[in-house]
C-alpha cells in the first residue's frame, strides 16, 4: 500500500491532481464520494494525495463522461473491470466516437463550404466578367432535366430534389444548374440540363482550370442581362469553345432576408 513516508514523490496534492487533468476539485471530492474515484493515500486533516498513476485512469473517467456516459455505468464498468471487459468498453465507446466525428466532419464541411461562397462574392463592380482559376471540387449530378416548353424551374427543381434524398445526396449544400457547353447556356439560360449539388461527397469532378465568372443579383431563376454580358465577354476575348457550364446562389436565403438582393454566380470552364 503506498504511505506518505515512503512514496512522497509518486503523490500529488488534489490541487495538483486536478491542475494536471482539467477536472475540478469538487468533482474529485464527489467521485471520492460516491467510491468511483478516490485517492490513494489521506494524509493529516483528511487531505487527498493522489498518484501520478491514477492520471490514465481519471481521464477515462472524463472521456466517458463527456460521451454522457451515466455515472452508474461507468462506476460499474470501474468495479467490474478486467483486461477483456475493458476492451470490450474501449471498442463499443471507440465506434461511438467514430460515428461522432464523421458526424461532426460532414458538419464541419458543410459549414466551410458555405462561409467560402458566401465570402467569395467581388467586392466591388459585380457586373465584371473575369476569368479565374478555380480548384478542383467533387459535385453530385443529377439526371437530365426533362423541362417542357416555357416552364419555370419549380417542377423540375422539386424533382431533383427527391431523386438526390433518395440517393442520400446530403441537401444541407447548395443546389446549381449545369449545361454541358455554352450553347446550352445561351440558348435556354434558366432551365439547366441537369442540377448538381456542391456535396463534396459526391462521385462527379468539377474539373481545375480556368473558369468565366459573371455574376448577377436577383431572386431564383432569373437570368436578365447575364448570358448577354458573358458573350460579349466571349466575343471581345475571342472564346468560341467553353463549357461545362455551373450556375449556383452563393448569396441567397441563408444570408439575405431580400430575395432580389441574392448572388448569382456562373463559371464556365475555358480551355
Amino acid at each position: 500500500m503506498i504511505t506518505m513516508e515512503n512514496n512522497e514523490s509518486l503523490l500529488v496534492s488534489i490541487k495538483e491532481f486536478s491542475d494536471f487533468t482539467g477536472v475540478k476539485e469538487s468533482i474529485l471530492r464527489y467521485y471520492d464520494s460516491i467510491g468511483l474515484f478516490s485517492p490513494v493515500v489521506r494524509g493529516e486533516n483528511n487531505y487527498r494525495y493522489y498518484s501520478l498513476a491514477q492520471l490514465q485512469t481519471i481521464k477515462l473517467i472524463d472521456t466517458l463522461r463527456s460521451l454522457r456516459v451515466p455515472l452508474k455505468r461507468i462506476q460499474q464498468i470501474m468495479k467490474e473491470r478486467t483486461p477483456e471487459s475493458m476492451a470490450e468498453v474501449l471498442t463499443h465507446y471507440e465506434l461511438e466516437m467514430n460515428n461522432e466525428l464523421r458526424m461532426l466532419q460532414e458538419s464541419f464541411a458543410l459549414v466551410h463550404m458555405l462561409r467560402g461562397l458566401i465570402q467569395s462574392r467581388p467586392t466591388h463592380d459585380e457586373e465584371k466578367i473575369t476569368v479565374k482559376y478555380l480548384e478542383e471540387s467533387h459535385i453530385a449530378l443529377g439526371p437530365l432535366n426533362d423541362f417542357r416548353p416555357g416552364e419555370d424551374y419549380h417542377r423540375v427543381f422539386s424533382n431533383y430534389y427527391r431523386i438526390a434524398r433518395s440517393g442520400r445526396v446530403n441537401l444541407g449544400y447548395p443546389i446549381g444548374g449545369y449545361f454541358d457547353e455554352v450553347g446550352e447556356f445561351f440558348a435556354t439560360p434558366s432551365q439547366p440540363k441537369r442540377y448538381y449539388s456542391l456535396d463534396p461527397n459526391g462521385l462527379d469532378v468539377m474539373k481545375a482550370g480556368k473558369y468565366i465568372v459573371g455574376y448577377l443579383r436577383g431572386d431564383y431563376g432569373k437570368m436578365n442581362d447575364l448570358p448577354e454580358r458573358i458573350r460579349a465577354y466571349m466575343d471581345e476575348h475571342g472564346i468560341t469553345q467553353a463549357g461545362p457550364v455551373y450556375q449556383v446562389y452563393t448569396l441567397n436565403e441563408l444570408s439575405l432576408k431580400d430575395p432580389k438582393d441574392y448572388l448569382q454566380r456562373i463559371t464556365i470552364r475555358v480551355e
